[in-house]
């Protein structure tokens, strides 16, 4: 592929992946601007790795790095240091506080979940994807998906019940 035809494919992977995968760093890190590095850094990297060797599926790469690279700013970022939540919400226009209270609201529903569990659920209800698509993600079978899922929901009933 020449560079220009590259450069076109990405452009048309940024179009179409962008908005996407900006969504699951996003309710992964809680950080507008960490979740816009690494989409960033994600695209970056695929251009690179797309001029050494054809990407087969450019969409199961791009959600498998990004993801990756959530995880890896996860365990690189210091500790958050507590500001009030009113403080914060003050600061932010309509759309950033109803962007933060959605992602606190699937944060609270998810926090007792095992990570790989609470993955899988928000691949598949935040981004839409099906359970193959998620499998080719995260390079495991459909069954351990479909196996996280449902566990995962098993837990949420449980928690659910005993709130009511």
């Amino acid at each position: 592929m020449s560079k220009s035809t590259n450069i076109n494919h990405l452009e048309q992977l940024i179009d179409e992946w962008q908005d996407s995968l900006y969504s699951l760093a996003f309710f992964r890190l809680g950080d507008e601007g960490a979740a816009q590095d690494v989409v960033q850094e994600a695209f970056i990297r695929y251009y690179r790795e797309n001029q050494r060797t054809t990407i087969a599926n450019a969409k199961s790469w791009l959600y498998r790095t990004t993801l990756n690279l959530t995880i890896d700013h996860l365990r690189r970022r210091p500790p958050i240091r507590a500001v009030p939540l009113s403080t914060a919400l003050d600061k932010m226009d309509d759309e950033q506080r109803d962007l933060h209270e959605e992602y606190r609201r699937l944060e609270d529903l998810l926090t007792p979940l095992p990570d790989d569990q609470a993955t899988v659920v928000r691949l598949h209800f935040t981004d839409d994807l099906s359970f193959s698509e998620i499998a080719d993600i995260l390079n495991i079978s459909r069954d351990t998906v479909k196996s996280r899922y449902r566990y995962a929901m098993q837990k949420l009933r449980i928690i659910f019940n005993k709130r009511e």
